[in-house]
């Protein structure tokens, strides 16, 4: 199954998929992201359970690709509901398969058929969770291994959010300026882990250096925020609002390091602002669908 040949049938709600697809072919995420403070320290994060993984990779909301081409110990699949995305990663790395699919139903792929599953800030975006944990642990081979990332929340969980600096590219929300998008706390993450047959799981907390480096800025982001909505009310100074806020944390990261205190400042954070999962098949499960 290649991406010119499969195109997996996305039955639930189809104004997502078309969403996606915008976002796909619209907004450049990776390159948006990666360029931020949380980009920084998520990628490090994944990146250091990734060169611990081997055999088939599996990952699960792969965007284009950049996971995947970081994964040098063995081969790998990549998965989104954005056909888009698919194709950019389909032209950047020609050598895998790329699949369009709903990670809530993944039955064009075999039971105990990959060996660890990426399922990077993905979860957050579908409507049934507990199905996406199924599905992984349906596939996965035994002794397998996932690694989950997703927003953490403090008081209030998320449902329907506003899609911000994506409309200044061009994004239109699912229903009106809004779109899908939850979080999750990492003992949610367990509960439904377990739900599902996992063992031997991690949870846990990340990006606190998020916390302490947007302390300040975020005070003049807010009011750039409410003067914007108020009076001026564009897009353009939405998204520029949005990238001051990004460099201004990342340069107090980066001196704070200098000044070796970064330590000192996570140690003052008691939760991140993303939440993850590292989880294992048992060796003697099998599959509800393999027995």
């Amino acid at each position: 199954m290649t991406l010119d040949s499969y195109s997996q049938d996305l039955k639930p709600n189809e104004n997502f998929r078309e969403f996606y697809d915008a976002v796909g072919r619209l907004y450049p995420e990776e390159e948006v992201v990666f360029k931020t403070l949380r980009g920084l320290i998520r990628r490090r994060f994944i990146l250091s359970y990734l060169q611990k993984f081997r055999g088939l990779l599996l990952d699960l909301g792969c965007n284009r690709g950049y996971y995947i081409s970081e994964y040098n110990n063995d081969s790998a699949i990549g998965i989104d509901i954005s056909y888009p995305v698919l194709q950019e990663a389909k032209n950047r790395l020609p050598e895998v398969n790329f699949l369009q699919g709903d990670a809530q139903q993944l039955s064009f792929l075999k039971p105990n058929s990959v060996d660890a599953i990426l399922c990077s800030e993905m979860i957050e975006h579908v409507q049934n969770a507990r199905r996406v944990f199924s599905e992984c642990f349906r596939i996965l081979k035994p002794s397998g291994v996932i690694l989950i990332t997703t927003p953490n929340y403090k008081k209030e969980k998320p449902t329907w959010i506003k899609i911000d600096e994506m409309k200044s590219y061009g994004v239109q929300g699912v229903k009106d300026d809004l779109y899908f998008h939850t979080a999750f706390r990492p003992e949610e993450l367990k509960e439904m882990a377990e739900s599902a047959g996992f063992a031997n799981i991690e949870t846990g907390t990340f990006e606190k250096e998020v916390k302490y480096a947007t302390r300040i800025p975020v005070i003049f982001y807010h009011l750039v925020k409410l003067l914007n909505k108020i009076f001026v009310r564009s897009d353009k100074l939405t998204g520029a609002n949005e990238t001051m806020l990004n460099k201004s944390s990342l340069f107090i990261y980066r001196f704070c390091k200098f000044l070796r205190l970064n330590r000192f400042f996570i140690s003052l954070v008691r939760e991140g602002v993303r939440s993850y999962l590292f989880a294992q098949k048992n060796t003697f499960a099998r599959s509800a669908d393999n027995p």
